[in-house]
């Protein structure tokens, strides 16, 4: 099993064990809950990307997404207005 197909919670885990000496000794608490915060949000990406190459693509989402992107352009356009004299 490769180091990118173990789950963020499992990697944590042998880091912790490897530079602190987990769990006869540990972090400070609040580096402690800021580390599993960001597993936390490493294991809700992880999910999230798998979800989404397990999500089957159609053609439809694509329409979707390109009507997005067009409308979101759309509100960012800027109209240079020279004919006003300073």
């Amino acid at each position: 099993m490769s180091d990118s197909a173990k789950s963020p919670l499992l990697l944590t885990l042998r880091w912790l064990s490897a530079h602190v000496g987990f769990p006869a000794t540990r972090l400070p608490d609040k580096a402690e809950l800021l580390l599993l915060f960001a597993t936390a949000a490493a294991t809700e990406d992880r999910d999230s990307i798998v979800r989404q190459s397990t999500k089957p693509s159609s053609h439809r989402d694509y329409n979707a997404q390109l009507r997005n992107y067009t409308a979101q352009r759309r509100k960012t356009h800027i109209v240079c207005d020279n004919s006003a004299k300073t």
